[in-house]
């Protein structure tokens, strides 16, 4: 049995995925309403800090979008590496398929409670102010055949390495 440490598949790559969705929400949600609050309790002493804390939360939360835009397109980046890096066998390329197919099958069950939760009267705020993330989020089922096909064309279409002895 080979080892695995250091690879990463597509399953993965969904994971990381939702992860960063949920958590990238949450945050956001925790963050604006602290802010917001704050802001409007400190606009009594001072309202040059409430339009500061105002510009604060602004410039967070486009980092934030940022930032889960960029964590994604390091995990394709690292998916396509670990696809180049896989010496594989034939009989691989059938699994691989087959994978894919239940992965394109399941991702929108997947997606579906983030998006429940991306339309949550709470949240509308935050996920108004994250496009990136939202486009991410509404296009993942294209996303992921995309990445599905141009992971298995770097893993099956490269030259087979040649062992030396």
């Amino acid at each position: 049995m080979q080892s695995k440490k250091g690879q990463m598949d597509i399953v993965n790559f969904i994971i990381v995925f939702l992860g960063l969705m949920v958590v990238g929400i949450i945050v956001l949600y925790i963050t604006t309403t602290t802010i917001s609050k704050f802001g409007d309790a400190i606009n009594t002493t001072s309202p040059l800090a409430s339009t500061t804390m105002a510009g604060i939360s602004s410039s967070f939360v486009n980092l934030w979008d940022y930032v889960i835009a960029i964590a994604f397109l390091i995990n394709v980046v690292m998916l396509f590496v670990f696809a180049f890096l896989v010496d594989t066998h034939p009989i691989f390329s059938f699994l691989y398929l087959i994978s894919a197919v239940f992965i394109l099958i399941f991702a929108p069950y997947a997606v579906y409670p983030i998006k429940q939760i991306f339309e949550v009267d709470a949240f509308s705020d935050s996920v108004g102010n994250l496009p990136i993330t939202s486009f991410l989020l509404s296009s993942f089922g294209v996303i992921v055949l995309a990445v599905i096909v141009i992971s298995g064309i770097i893993m099956f279409a490269k030259p087979k390495r040649r062992e030396i002895i």
